[in-house]
């Protein structure tokens, strides 16, 4: 047992435990110490007190943890120890755990971000903060803020020989002494910091106090998941990492950053390979994560990746990553996962099934403490709302507000509801500018369950805990929020909303606009963005220009076709308006009732009477269109009754109009189509581009049993918010069928392939044998010729397949070292355009719709190499793979060579590629000698192919 005295330790070996008690209560005793004697000088007043401290300590025991007090006269009183109740104030005896009036916990508190550090740090810095506090006091009437469970109060008969040994250098220990907590907090709107623990409300700007829960920092209680925990793991400096990109340091188990969301890299060390399965696992994990064996004894033991410190948003996202395995997996060093695809609904349900769970667990801790929900991730504040909050994009006064807070004039009398029954023209657009993302969600409101899916919280949280499902840039993500929305100073919403007092509007923007950083952060978009969000399905784009992405001449009625065909399997569709490359007069289409760089939903496609119609909505819910099929057109008088009666049996309502496909043509730039199918199968795998050659290339396995239609598509890095790539790169995804020639030719021929441009997702379609293939995802726009680049710069990309039926699909690492040079000679000869530079030369080229271009020469002489020179000096706005726009290569007898691979760098500026080729023959094999500068003469390449070009331009053997 340990005592302090005013900051003095006492413990059992240093005490004479001489005095006992008589009785087994508490009462007053005097000693008859003669006090004149023994406060001669002030050394015998401490050891008077020692002295009486040593009698006291076995009244003490007798009494369980007591409080000792010496009063006048020396008279001395042994009191039981009592805690504070945090709540209700009440002093409860100190064998209680609960507060005997309301029945609060002793301790409440649960552990933030500042508290997630090792026991041992946590308990000397308590110690310290203690000391320091203890030091402090040199009064009896701030003895309150010690801790009554273990603490001597000294009181002096006068305050001028008030008795203060906090001085003596004395060792102290950290466990008998803390403070109450007496803390005030901080608000998140105006940063006002002194606000004390019982005020609901900031006293400074009235804002609502922040939950003491933290998202990030939430505790997961162990009985929440089976997780196989060591039951005493100590943590260590090891239990933590630093982020590479903001430094901040993390527990082990999350798998991101907590501050910036930066995804940490995982090494060989932290994992182990199973040996019955050959799955690469957490080191934590004690029985693998696939087959469920016990992991080996000679393995080692836990390196605490799941610790019981970890967070409850931590677990739950681990947790998640291990159960997705069926349908989502991230390459690491030596992982090569097989697994099947997974229906679209089951994956769902499955994830719901989850997320339901972490917002119990947040309802259950708001419950306990009596608070609201506030978001830490995402607060109520201009960060929330502006990418740079001092350049404000509104000018507008903007206060948070509570549903039960929200004024709608118009419909005062109803309740708010998550959702009634969504309709599109309940969707109203507000002063934020994203129009692509309300012009997704009128589409999708369509179709009830749709939406239903997205809002998982079906009911209004008197918490205000609220979870969105949300795909970004190819992942389902859930989505945690509060019901705190902006709105005007009058209390209307002053972004967008929903009519008859619904939340599902308000709540899905809130959602997207966490994801992305802030509100300002969703301006501008075009619909296929919106349809990929918040469906996960594989979307398409129809260039409605002449210019197609692929330098392609539009077909009207290929394009009428496909419209009436994705009408009939329902898929979900939206345009955009006077965007792209059309030069668009904002005059000429406001006169047509029409807003330029707009995007509009497609609700309808008819064939009335063989006129070609379209229906449209505008998500503003005015402004229609003007010209002919318009509302009181009289076109509609040159149609039967019966024809004109059905297509507008919906009535007219402020936003929706018909057009003719010509029309449309004319005023829009591209149609958007979103192809919904629950009934097909999904897998997601995720990777990264090498920036180098010395990176190895990845690829993915796919294996077809049966015949089926399948859909292929490649993300990248979203270029929204502060933390998103503001340079995406060129994507291109190539098939091609697995090769028996492994050690000749890394891949066989090409079966089909995505478009290479500088989008967020590029895609294809294509009707599938049974086999075995390869996907190639590539991008060169990022490609370092020469210096070493970081594994944490590598961009990253999340390859999907969807599929009729269900296929096998296996990532991995790729062992093949020419794995991209093959590939790219399998495009360009079979794709390319092909150019005979002489008999036995031949030069192939993709260019016109390529994001830039790539050359590939050929060389069937037999015995003769081919010199060729590739100059590209007069291109602009692109970038070489090589770091150069001219070359010189040698290409050996019965060789192909990437000789060049250009990427087009900023996609806001059009590019222009210039190529001119000068070609030479050679009996032998021999250098560039007159061709390359003195210095390079005895050179084969210039500039010279080094480890980090070798993969992607080394001469390659033509094999049939």
């Amino acid at each position: 047992m340990e005592i302090t005295i005013k900051g003095l330790l006492l413990t059992e070996e240093d005490t004479n435990l001489a005095y006992k008690p008589t009785c087994n209560t508490p009462r007053r005793t005097n000693f008859g110490l003669n006090k004149r004697d023994l406060f001669k000088n002030w050394r015998s007043k401490v050891f008077f007190f020692l002295e009486t401290a040593s009698k006291l300590v076995g009244s003490a025991m007798a009494h369980g943890s007591a409080s000792v007090e010496i009063v006048r006269g020396g008279v001395v009183s042994v009191i039981p120890a009592q805690w504070e109740c945090q709540r209700c104030t009440l002093l409860n005896s100190d064998h209680l755990h609960r507060c005997q009036v309301c029945e609060s916990p002793r301790k409440m508190r649960l552990p933030t971000l500042s508290d997630v550090e090792t026991n041992s740090t946590h308990a000397q810095s308590r110690s310290e903060r203690v000391d320091s506090a203890v030091a402090r006091q040199t009064h009896s009437d701030d003895i309150r803020n010690i801790n009554r469970n273990s603490s001597i109060s000294l009181v002096n008969s006068t305050a001028s020989t008030a008795l203060d040994i906090a001085d003596l250098q004395i060792e102290k220990h950290d466990d008998v002494i803390a403070l109450h907590s007496m803390e005030e907090w901080q608000c998140l709107s105006c940063t006002f910091s002194c606000n004390p623990s019982f005020a609901k409300r900031c006293e400074t700007c009235g804002s609502e106090k922040p939950s003491t829960l933290r998202v990030a920092d939430l505790v997961q209680e162990e009985q929440r998941r089976d997780i196989n925990v060591p039951n005493s793991m100590e943590t260590s400096a090891s239990d933590f990492w630093n982020c590479s990109k903001c430094t901040f340091e993390n527990v082990k188990i999350s798998v991101v950053c907590l501050m910036c969301g930066q995804v940490r890299s995982v090494s060989g060390a932290e994992t182990w390979c199973c040996s019955h399965c050959t799955l690469e696992n957490l080191s934590s994990d004690l029985v693998c994560n696939a087959c469920q064996r016990p992991k080996n004894d000679h393995q080692g033991g836990s390196s605490g990746l799941i610790h019981p410190s970890s967070t409850l948003c931590d677990r739950a996202n681990f947790m998640a990553t291990l159960s997705k395995k069926s349908h989502y997996n991230g390459f690491q060093e030596g992982q090569n996962h097989l697994h099947e695809s997974s229906l679209v609904e089951d994956i769902r349900k499955i994830e719901e099934k989850e997320a339901n769970e972490l917002r119990m667990a947040i309802t259950n801790h708001c419950k306990t403490h009596g608070d609201l929900f506030v978001d830490d991730q995402f607060p109520p504040a201009p960060i929330s709302l502006f990418q740079d909050p001092k350049k404000p994009f509104c000018q507008h006064q903007i206060c948070w507000r509570r549903p039960h807070e929200i004024i709608s004039r118009d419909e005062m009398t109803l309740p708010w509801v998550v959702c009634r029954t969504p309709l599109p023209e309940d969707i109203s657009q507000g002063t934020l500018g994203n129009c692509w993302f309300l012009s997704a969600l009128a589409v999708l409101a369509e179709k009830r369950h749709l939406v239903e899916h997205l809002v998982l919280t079906d009911s209004i949280s008197k918490e205000g805990v609220y979870q969105v499902r949300l795909c970004k840039d190819g992942i389902w993500k859930t989505v945690i929020i509060d019901d705190l929305l902006p709105c005007y100073v009058n209390g209307e919403l002053i972004f967008s909303k929903a009519r008859r007092k619904q939340l599902w509007v308000p709540l899905i923007e809130k959602a997207m606009a966490k994801l992305h950083g802030s509100y300002e952060a969703l301006v501008a978009g075009k619909c296929i963005e919106g349809l990929s969000t918040l469906t996960g399905a594989p979307c398409e784009s129809i260039s409605l220009q002449g210019d197609g992405s692929r330098g392609e001449e539009t077909c009207p009625d290929v394009i009428w076709a496909k419209l009436l065909s994705c009408r009939d399997l329902k898929f979900l569709m939206g345009a955009s308006c006077g965007g792209g490359t059309m030069r668009a007069n904002n005059e000429e289409f406001n006169q047509m009732g029409l807003r330029a760089r707009h995007a509009y939903s497609i609700l309808d496609v008819q064939d009335l009477e063989g006129n070609k119609l379209i229906q449209l909505r505008n998500p503003w819910g005015r402004f229609s269109w003007k010209g002919k099929w318009s509302d009181g057109s009289p076109a509609w008088q040159q149609v039967s009754l019966e024809g004109r009666n059905r297509l507008i049996a919906r009535g007219v309502e402020q936003g929706v109009f018909w057009m003719e496909f010509s029309d449309l043509i004319r005023y829009f730039d591209s149609i958007d189509i979103c192809k919904i199918r629950p009934d097909w199968h999904e897998s997601r795998v995720t990777g990264s581009f090498p920036c180098h050659g010395m990176q190895p290339a990845q690829a993915v396995k796919l294996k077809v049993l049966e015949t089926t239609d399948i859909d292929l598509c490649l993300f990248q890095q979203g270029s929204r918010g502060e933390s998103a790539t503001k340079h995406p790169v060129d994507l291109c995804l190539v098939v091609l069928q697995e090769t028996r020639h492994s050690q000749q030719l890394s891949v066989g021929r090409l079966v089909t392939h995505s478009p290479r441009q500088l989008h967020g997702c590029v895609g294809c379609n294509h009707i599938f044998n049974p086999g075995e293939y390869l996907l190639v995802p590539f991008a060169f726009g990022h490609w370092a010729s020469e210096p070493e680049v970081s594994e944490s710069k590598q961009p990253s990309y999340v390859v999907s397949v969807h599929s009729a039926k269900q296929v096998s699909v296996r990532d991995s690492l790729c062992d093949r070292q020419y794995l991209l040079a093959d590939t790219l000679i399998q495009l360009a000869v079979t794709k390319g355009s092909r150019e005979q530079l002489r008999p036995g030369v031949m030069a192939y080229t993709l260019m016109s719709g390529w994001a830039g271009s790539i050359f590939v020469v050929e060389n069937v002489l037999p015995d003769q190499a081919v010199h060729v020179r590739c100059d590209c000096s007069q291109s602009s706005n692109v970038v070489s793979t090589r770091g150069t726009l001219e070359t010189l290569d040698v290409v050996p007898s019965y060789r192909r060579q990437v000789i060049m691979i250009l990427s087009h760098l900023e996609r806001s500026q059009p590019y222009h590629v210039s190529r001119r080729l000068i070609h030479r023959t050679v009996r032998t094999y021999q250098p560039l000698m007159d061709w390359a500068p003195d210095q390079y003469r005895q050179a084969f390449h210039f500039p010279e192919i080094s480890p980090h070009t070798g993969p992607l331009h080394a001469p390659r053997l033509v094999v049939e």
